[in-house]
């Protein structure tokens, strides 16, 4: 989603830069002609063939660059509106998968909670299946703690210890 989001917005960051030199090049070209225009008109005794053949060839380059940067901007927006609706369905479709998981989940935990309220109150289990802090008891052993009688002589209970150096 995020990806798609961001390859769009790189894309179209792209393309308009490339529409920003197109337009660069365009007023380039729309003010040669200008001056041009200007010298044609203000020469009176001299020959403007070569400027009026210069004058012709960059408008028609203005026309190509006006052309190629509208098309520009096209493929731009088309592709912008196909990233941004195919970014909105991944977003649709990642809500309906969380939607399932959390269902799911809801589902598991009042299936746990009507076990559990059936068996009285048993132990949770974890994910394993595993009850925590139970263990299971088979067959029977039995033994006999003997308590002390009296309390023990803290000097007897001690070994001594011999330290030699």
């Amino acid at each position: 989603m995020i990806t798609n989001t961001m390859s769009a917005l790189m894309s179209a960051g792209t393309t308009l830069k490339q529409a920003q030199v197109q337009q660069h090049a365009l007023k380039k070209d729309e003010g040669h002609a200008g001056i041009l225009k200007a010298e044609i008109e203000h020469s009176v005794k001299t020959d403007t063939s070569a400027k009026e053949a210069e004058l012709k060839e960059t408008e028609e380059h203005a026309a190509d660059l006006r052309s190629k940067q509208t098309d520009t901007l096209e493929a731009a927006t088309a592709e912008l509106r196909d990233n941004i609706e195919r970014a909105r369905e991944a977003d649709r479709e990642e809500a309906k998968k969380e939607a399932k998981a959390a269902e799911k989940k809801k589902s598991e935990k009042t299936e746990k909670e009507n076990k559990t309220g059936k068996l009285g109150n048993a132990p949770e289990t974890d994910e394993n299946g595993e009850n925590d802090g139970v263990k299971a008891v088979t067959g029977t052993e039995t033994v006999e703690a003997v308590l002390p009688d009296e309390t023990p002589d803290p000097i007897r209970v001690h070994k001594p210890i011999d330290i030699t150096v």
